[in-house]
C-alpha cells in the first residue's frame, strides 16, 4: 500500500469545478468520487429531525459545525485503508476554521475553490454556456441563478479570507476557469508521483 495515500476534500462555492475535479481524480487516479452535499441533502430529507442541512447560501458555516463531525469520522475510518483508491470529498457545506480544527491534514488535505474576482454577469454568462441537464441551475429562473451567484462572489471572498487565516490553499477561479482546473489536476497527479 503506498504510505503517502491521502483522501481529498475539494470544497467551494457551488458551480465552482469541484464535481469535475472529484469526477477527473476518480476516472485518472483510482479516487472514489463522494458528493458530500448529495449526502447532506439526503440525510436532510431523510431525518430532517438532525438539522444537518440549512438552506440559505450563507448556512454553509452552521451545516459545517455539525457535518464536519461527520467528515472527521469518514475520513478515518479504517475500513478505506483496505481499498487501492482514495476518497475525493466533493461538497460546499464545510469551513476553513472547521477543517483546520477538526480533520487530520495527514490523512485528508484540502483545497477551497472560489469566484472572487468576476462579476455577476460574467459568472451568470459562464454558468449558462456550461450548464448540463445535471446543474442545478440550468432549473433555475435567471432571476434566481443571478441571486445565487451574487451571494456565492461574496462567500467566495469570505472563504479565500479564511483560508488566508488558516493558510489553506485557495484555488481562484475567476479567470481561465478552465485552464486554472486543468493546472490544478496536473499538479495533483505530479504530487502523488513523487
Amino acid at each position: 500500500m503506498n504510505k503517502a495515500r491521502k483522501h481529498i476534500i475539494i470544497a467551494g462555492v457551488p458551480r465552482a469545478g469541484k464535481s469535475t475535479i472529484c469526477s477527473e481524480l476518480a476516472r485518472t487516479k483510482k479516487y472514489q468520487h463522494l458528493a458530500m452535499d448529495a449526502v447532506v441533502i439526503a440525510f436532510e430529507g431523510a431525518y430532517p429531525e438532525l438539522g444537518v442541512f440549512h438552506t440559505d447560501c450563507w448556512d454553509f458555516v452552521e451545516t459545517s459545525k455539525t457535518f464536519i463531525k461527520f467528515m472527521k469520522k469518514i475520513s478515518k475510518t479504517s475500513n478505506y485503508d483496505k481499498f487501492d483508491y482514495r476518497l475525493a470529498f466533493d461538497l460546499y457545506h464545510i469551513t476553513p476554521k472547521d477543517y483546520y480544527e477538526n480533520i487530520d491534514s495527514s490523512c485528508c488535505e484540502i483545497y477551497f475553490f472560489g469566484y472572487p474576482n468576476i462579476s455577476v454577469e460574467d459568472k451568470f454568462k459562464e454558468i449558462r454556456n456550461f450548464d448540463t441537464e445535471f446543474d442545478w441551475t440550468s432549473e433555475k429562473d435567471d432571476a434566481i441563478v443571478i441571486d445565487h451567484i451574487t451571494k456565492y462572489i461574496e462567500i467566495s471572498k469570505w472563504l479565500k479570507d479564511e483560508c488566508q487565516k488558516y493558510n489553506l490553499p485557495f484555488i481562484d477561479i475567476s479567470q481561465n476557469r478552465e485552464e486554472v482546473i486543468d493546472n490544478f489536476l496536473k499538479e495533483i497527479i505530479n504530487k502523488e508521483r513523487l
